[in-house]
């Protein structure tokens, strides 16, 4: 009992438990109301159509399934229509679709000749693992709708074609039961399934380790970015007596980059150790890789130097915020435009586009670093200004050194 006391006499006892529950409180707060409808917003997810049949329009129509009923109004997403595979590809790869739908060209004539042909969809893998199971779903749903009413469309079409050869040619009763025995031949002979569904993952990568990088490195440098910004606070307290408040500060921004430089150079080596490929240059992943340390350390060192001790509360209400705005786990489109909002502004998004770029392929890693070097700016504008109104510890005490001795 005596320990107990003893322990419960210093201040980081209290702290610590304190700390624990207010990641307890933050993470159920955050999470629970962020999550909160996510299913009832699947609409807000984007597919681009493309229909390369030019006499499909028509051929619809007759089948009752024209492509506005069939796919832009039936579809529980926002549906926008492109003129050609490659510029819808390219929304895509920004970004802005989540799936492309692709009627081929010779899906008429091979549904004529034939009898079956295809509906190529066109996913992108470079998502988060909630649309990409969405997006997959959806397209056997497609696939299975079309079929459905193409095989009804084919009954009609031979039940009234033959009715009126029964009527106009049927020359006794033999011949009726004749070609009534023909008909449910003909029916037998129909396919359910004309349409098949040909599915094509856009910036896939085999293994499942890879899809879980974003997730890593984001939370491994924030964690680790708050940790060390509190443990660099704790130095320049005690180092406030001994020099200047804008050495401190500056050294401390020295150290921080020189952390960056140092970490993103273990991150990329790691990376190469478990065989996930780059699709960028090394050069240009390893600024990209300084940008993130860089971002999170600024970012984290903004509260710090502003609250103190106290700051490590936004940083961990941070941390949570982000982990559900950085659309690795939800699309950030199925989130309410509250937690959007928030979440454009916070690094995190960036780093997980980043590095769905870096390691499944897409646009330039340039429109991802452009973000995260805002951050460091504002956030390191913030710091200054803060430092800019502290008193110097140093001088005070060299000034009431010299009016001692004085």
């Amino acid at each position: 009992m005596k320990t107990l006391k003893g322990f419960f006499k210093h201040s980081e006892t209290i702290i610590g438990i304190l700390t624990a529950f207010v990641f307890l409180l933050i993470f159920f707060c955050v999470w629970m109301t962020a999550y909160d409808g996510v299913t009832d917003r699947v609409h807000q997810l984007k597919v681009g159509l493309v229909n390369q049949d030019d006499q499909l329009g028509l051929t619809m129509e007759k089948l009752g399934l024209t492509m506005e009923k069939t796919l832009i109004e039936n579809l529980p997403f926002k549906t926008k229509v492109y003129h050609s595979v490659d510029s819808a590809k390219k929304e895509m790869n920004k970004r802005k679709l989540d799936m492309v739908i692709q009627i081929p060209e010779n899906f008429k004539s091979q549904l004529q000749k034939n009898d079956e042909t295809e509906i190529k969809y066109l996913i992108n893998q470079a998502n988060s693992s909630l649309a990409k199971q969405i997006m997959d779903g959806t397209s056997k749903d497609i696939t299975e709708k079309m079929n459905e009413k193409i095989y009804t469309y084919k009954q009609k079409v031979i039940v009234s074609n033959l009715s009126n050869q029964i009527k106009n040619e049927i020359p006794s009763k033999e011949v009726a039961q004749h070609l009534s025995s023909n008909i449910s031949e003909v029916f037998q002979s129909l396919k359910v399934h004309s349409v098949q569904a040909s599915i094509e993952k856009v910036n896939n990568v085999k293994g499942f380790a890879v899809t879980m990088v974003p997730l890593l490195v984001v939370l491994s440098s924030w964690v680790g970015a708050m940790i060390m910004s509190l443990n660099l606070h704790i130095v320049a307290k005690k180092s406030k007596n001994s020099y200047s408040k804008w050495s401190i500060f500056l050294t401390r921004q020295v150290i921080n980059i020189g952390a960056s430089i140092l970490l993103a150079v273990i991150t990329l080596l790691f990376l190469n150790i478990f065989n996930i490929h780059l699709n960028e240059t090394i050069f240009k992943a390893s600024i990209f890789q300084i940008l993130v340390f860089f971002s999170f350390l600024s970012f984290t060192q903004m509260f710090v130097v502003l609250f103190g001790f106290a700051g490590m509360v936004f940083n961990i209400l941070s941390l949570s915020l982000q982990l559900v705005t950085f659309g690795v786990i939800v699309p950030k489109e199925m989130l309410s435009n509250f937690y959007q909002t928030i979440g454009s502004f916070l690094p995190a998004s960036y780093v997980a586009y980043g590095y769905y770029t870096l390691t499944f392929g897409g646009e330039s890693l340039s429109t991802d670093m452009m973000p995260l070097l805002l951050v460091s700016v504002i956030t390191l504008f913030v710091s200054v200004v803060k430092v800019l109104f502290q008193q110097n510890s140093v001088l005070e005490s060299i000034e009431g050194r010299g009016k001692g001795i004085v």
